[in-house]
């Protein structure tokens, strides 16, 4: 599998809106670079994918923001802080999208995931969903 690069002039951007409008626009590319990492590392979060990639957690936390708009997410409580787990597909593997938290700014893990899915949940396929953002642009 080929290294996924992105362009490194995206480090200059620092407004939320600039972000976000990247992340927007090169969705399928931070798909493609997130969930290598996480084949490498069998798990990323924010700061680890930093440590990676070289792009700031910011980039990462926006995907993650818009990933989780494209699907809902089921929540069950541990304690009480709600831990919200989205099961997601891409490229013939699966993984597991975890939010601990309920705010915008809760941590966000996605690991590789080797189980079976659970009955009540749904595997969304992230590719479909770059595939539905491009044809949206």
């Amino acid at each position: 599998m080929s290294k996924v690069t992105l362009s490194d002039d995206l480090n200059s951007y620092n407004s939320k809106a600039l972000i976000r409008a990247k992340v927007k626009e090169f969705f399928s590319e931070f798909s493609a670079k997130i969930f290598e990492l996480v084949n490498e590392a069998e798990a990323i979060d924010s700061k680890k994918f930093e440590t990676l990639s070289g792009f700031k957690c910011d980039f990462y936390n926006e995907y993650c923001s818009q990933l989780k708009g494209f699907f809902d997410s089921s929540t069950s409580a541990f304690g009480k802080r709600p831990v919200k787990n989205t099961y997601l597909t891409y490229n013939g593997k699966n993984y597991i999208f975890t939010q601990q938290g309920i705010t915008e700014k809760a941590p966000v893990t996605i690991s590789l995931y080797s189980g079976e899915i659970p009955l009540k949940e749904t595997l969304h396929d992230v590719e479909k969903a770059c595939l539905k953002l491009r044809f949206q642009q």
